[in-house]
């Protein structure tokens, strides 16, 4: 994992509240608007109706953001039962500061960063297979 993926990571998952929140407000015009055809790939649409492409972009962001809020709530239910969901919990829903957060779960910053490296690693994984990585 580069520095910039792991950015990325780390970027996306500041975000799970307010992506979560689009990603529900768009599914309603996913269903009503898809453009799929019965086995799932895109049809083509035609390149003159613009309202037709800023509404499948749309879709395809919706998408995007409902996948990154799949790779961090599978990140969090893998460490449901340690105290590295507690972490993932203030620090990204929270959104408190690292000395903040390992005062409130009892750890030292060493050991916050060991937790963090084991968290992006395995959303890592989850984004890869999703393809946003």
């Amino acid at each position: 994992m580069t520095k910039q993926e792991r950015n990325i990571i780390e970027r996306e998952f500041y975000k799970y509240k307010a992506n979560k929140r689009e990603a529900e407000n768009y599914t309603v015009c996913a269903v009503a608007y898809s453009n799929t055809s019965p086995c799932g790939e895109r049809v083509k649409t035609s390149g003159s109706n613009t309202t037709e492409q800023h509404l499948i972009r749309a879709i395809d962001e919706a998408e995007r953001m409902r996948a990154w809020c799949m790779v961090f709530e599978k990140t969090l239910e893998k460490f449901k039962w340690e105290q590295k969901d507690k972490l993932m919990l203030k620090r990204y829903i929270e959104q408190k500061s690292i000395w903040r957060t390992c005062e409130e779960i009892g750890i030292e910053r060493r050991t916050y960063y060991y937790w963090l490296d084991g968290i992006l690693r395995a959303a890592y994984l989850w984004a890869g297979e999703l393809k946003l990585i």
